[in-house]
């Protein structure tokens, strides 16, 4: 069962994707700038962690989360049926 701390956690997940895709066309637009390249790599480094704290705790966000030997996608209830 989704709680709301898991909802939060993929809302807070979604945030952060977002911040990382404008990050990295501002990169494209400004590759020199070092700050906004520290600012990208601290953002993945977030997302990572709380994908993975995500994933033990409730299981993968989405398919590309899958890392096993046999596709358990399906085998849980998909994110959306997971709602209160």
């Amino acid at each position: 069962m989704m709680t709301r701390i898991n909802k939060d956690v993929l809302k807070r997940m979604q945030q952060i994707d977002f911040a990382i895709w404008e990050t990295a066309l501002y990169l494209d637009g400004h590759p020199e700038n070092k700050q906004a390249l520290n600012y990208y790599k601290k953002l993945i480094a977030m997302r990572d962690e709380m994908k993975n704290d995500y994933r033990k705790e409730v299981g993968p966000a989405t398919h590309r989360d899958v890392k096993c030997d046999r596709w358990t996608w399906i085998d849980e209830p998909w994110p959306w049926q997971n709602e209160v």
